[in-house]
């Protein structure tokens, strides 16, 4: 029997018979492992995939993100809780406030990470809003007494956590 007739497996998945190789090092490879590249199939190691840099977070984007939405986070609640009976006065804009301090707190977050996309950040960007809420109501604990038994507020600070998140995701 000759070399070429002699089966060959690849080098991750050792079920597999083939006869491709890496056009770089060589390495058996089947078609499940494969990379595509415009120079000839690689093996995953020489093809150098990386993910997309969008969706990298480190801690110093991630750190960077929480001061953003801790510090926004104090500064809306704060005004939110000096204007909540003056928001009051006016149907619907308390509501309309929620959602907008979420939108600004999505984008916040976003700005100061350069554009970057995670889960992470979606949980940062959504307790972002959550904080808002509840430095309003430090600031004016009235803020609780309105808001807590009224069901629809509460589903539309759900809402402005949504809007928040969906800012970065």
């Amino acid at each position: 029997m000759t070399e070429m007739e002699q089966p060959t497996y690849c080098a991750r998945h050792s079920w597999n018979e083939t006869r491709l190789g890496c056009s770089q090092c060589g390495t058996l490879i089947c078609p499940q492992c494969l990379v595509q590249t415009p120079v000839g199939a690689k093996c995953p190691d020489c093809a150098n995939l990386r993910g997309l840099p969008t969706f990298e977070l480190g801690i110093v984007t991630l750190a960077r993100a929480a001061g953003a939405g801790v510090l926004l986070a104090v500064a809306t609640g704060s005004i939110w809780g000096l204007m909540f009976f003056d928001l009051f006065r006016i149907p619907f804009l308390p509501w309309i406030a929620v959602v907008g301090i979420g939108y600004l707190i999505g984008e916040g977050i976003s700005v100061s990470t350069n554009r970057r996309r995670g889960r992470y950040l979606q949980y940062i960007a959504g307790g972002g809003v959550v904080l808002s809420y509840v430095v309003a109501g430090f600031v004016s604990p009235l803020v609780f007494v309105f808001t807590i038994p009224n069901i629809f507020f509460l589903l539309m600070l759900g809402v402005g956590a949504y809007i928040a998140a969906s800012r970065v995701r």
